[in-house]
């Protein structure tokens, strides 16, 4: 098997930016970028508005990483990003997403300080030889 990547997206939010923005629309903002899974988990953190920043820097990402032709299909709400128990984060991707990506593995990393948060995601291609 040989593995090649297929595109690779990069965000950076600014995280008093999007607390401007989070303050401004509240709620409504929030359930439209984020599901209600990723609503709980960020809210059961210390410092959610950095979470939630650094969720909508990746879903900004795989904007980015998406073909062009694919890019306005993109609904905020099929992509969710997971925490295995050790922190490590994971995409799981529903309806046209999920269809648009269903051969390609999703590698994710995310980061943030106080100021910023980041975001990369890569899309691989398994090909058989």
């Amino acid at each position: 098997m040989v593995i090649m990547f297929f595109s690779i997206g990069i965000d950076i939010v600014d995280i008093y930016r999007f607390k401007q923005i989070v303050d401004r629309w509240g709620e409504r903002f929030i359930q439209r970028i984020l599901t209600e899974q990723e609503i709980q988990y960020c809210r059961s953190k210390t410092n959610s508005i950095h979470s939630m920043a650094v969720r909508f820097a990746a879903k900004e990402a795989m904007i980015k990483s998406l073909p062009s032709s694919d890019q306005s299909g993109f609904k905020w709400l099929e992509m969710e990003v997971i925490n295995a128990e050790s922190g490590k984060p994971a995409v799981r991707t529903t309806g046209f997403l999920a269809d648009k990506l269903r051969d390609k593995n999703i590698l994710i990393s995310l980061s943030h300080t106080d100021t910023s948060a980041v975001a990369v995601v890569i899309l691989q291609t398994n090909l058989t030889e």
